[in-house]
């Protein structure tokens, strides 16, 4: 009789125990879904089979260039300003030719700091696209946002500056001037095609994808070279006392919506 109610104690306590843990154990969230993927938008066969390997391999030499540049401008013997109107001598039209360097291989310069400028524009390859499969097939260059490619192919610089204000040629009754063969980018408020042009890329969605212009400024102010900026533009030209969460905003490619657990994704 002793021996069952001890087997009985024995089974309502291991009953309790085992209710007591499981009342312990963290409730198991829902199954995440698996993100979707990288938006493809060519059909099959236009994406070259090798274009991250591709992507890598211009990212590699964008960063060597940008090293190479910064060595450059740490050896430079700074300008002197002089003059009135005042001028940078001596060695400043070199700290000016570095800055455009720096600016244009400077990978931070998109959302996620993966594009530069000279990712479409390498020297080797006259300025314009380096990827030869890319220039067989989709033409366009792939952006900041993986694999969604700018409307055209990248124009080369050595040509790009010298371009005229578009104009109507009355003698030849046709235009000249502008930049692209379609003349997108006039020159008409700026007096130049060229600085037009440049405009665009940064927060074009396709390519570098900022979500405004005043986030260039703003990755300039944490940029390594910020001290060559300031003494070609003038000393506390980037004193700019932007807001707590533009980090935030200028990580977010423009025209879409993201964060840290939710893809991106356009809308």
């Amino acid at each position: 009789m002793r021996e069952r109610r001890l087997i009985a104690v024995l089974i309502v306590c291991t009953a309790v125990a085992a209710t007591l843990l499981v009342s312990t154990l963290p409730i198991s969230a829902e199954k995440e879904e698996p993100p979707p993927p990288f938006y493809n938008p060519y059909p099959p066969g236009i994406l070259p089979a090798d274009l991250p390997q591709e992507i890598d391999r211009v990212r590699r030499e964008v960063r060597s260039i940008e090293a190479e540049a910064l060595a450059e401008w740490q050896a430079l013997t700074p300008p002197t300003l002089t003059g009135q109107p005042p001028i940078l001598a001596n060695t400043g039209m070199r700290a000016n030719q570095l800055l455009g360097k720096l600016m244009n291989f400077d990978e931070h310069m998109s959302p996620f700091e993966n594009r530069a400028c000279g990712f479409c524009h390498m020297p080797y390859v006259g300025f314009s696209g380096p990827i030869p499969l890319v220039n067989l097939t989709m033409v366009a260059y792939p952006g900041s946002y993986a694999f969604r490619a700018g409307k055209r192919t990248a124009q080369r610089y050595t040509y790009a500056p010298n371009f005229p204000v578009l104009n109507f040629n009355e003698t030849q009754k046709a235009f000249f001037g502008g930049n692209f063969w379609d003349s997108r980018a006039t020159g008409y408020l700026l007096g130049s095609p060229d600085a037009n042009q440049a405009q665009g890329p940064p927060v074009d969605t396709q390519e570098h994808a900022l979500p405004d212009t005043a986030c260039i400024a703003f990755r300039l102010t944490t940029a390594a070279y910020r001290p060559l900026f300031e003494t070609v533009w003038g000393a506390g030209s980037l004193d700019i006392k932007f807001p707590p969460n533009t980090e935030e905003i200028c990580e977010t490619p423009g025209g879409l919506r993201c964060s840290e657990r939710t893809p991106c994704q356009f809308g």
